[in-house]
């Protein structure tokens, strides 16, 4: 085993696809997250995530399948290339996930770019 913290990751997702498939997943998602989420935390920790976690918590769950992976497995703390080579994509296609899903995300919790007009 090269990697045991991407092996881990890789076991702990095709553990959850294989749960029941909702019929409507993305709603469905949600409630499923929320209840397995549970598990990780502590009653403290859970009373603690405050209204802007549940606002990026949301926007997460809402990205689309592929980029909330990369998105995942870049928080934590994986590089482009591992992430490339644990979901077999091309570094490029992570990359580009990666930005589209920035780029949603910013949308969907009202941030812009500090950039100024171009």
């Amino acid at each position: 085993m090269r990697s045991p913290r991407a092996w881990l990751r890789t076991v702990a997702l095709r553990t959850f696809l294989r749960q029941a498939v909702p019929e409507q997943p993305e709603q469905d998602l949600a409630e499923r997250m929320a209840e397995t989420s549970a598990d990780w935390r502590t009653p403290l920790q859970a009373a603690e995530l405050n209204e802007q976690q549940r606002h990026v918590l949301h926007a997460l769950i809402q990205l689309p399948f592929k980029q909330r992976s990369v998105m995942a497995w870049h928080l934590d703390g994986f590089s482009t290339a591992e992430i490339a080579e644990a979901m077999s994509l091309e570094q490029a296609a992570v990359l580009q996930n990666l930005s589209r899903a920035r780029r949603t995300l910013k949308q969907q919790l009202g941030l812009t770019d500090r950039k100024g007009p171009q």
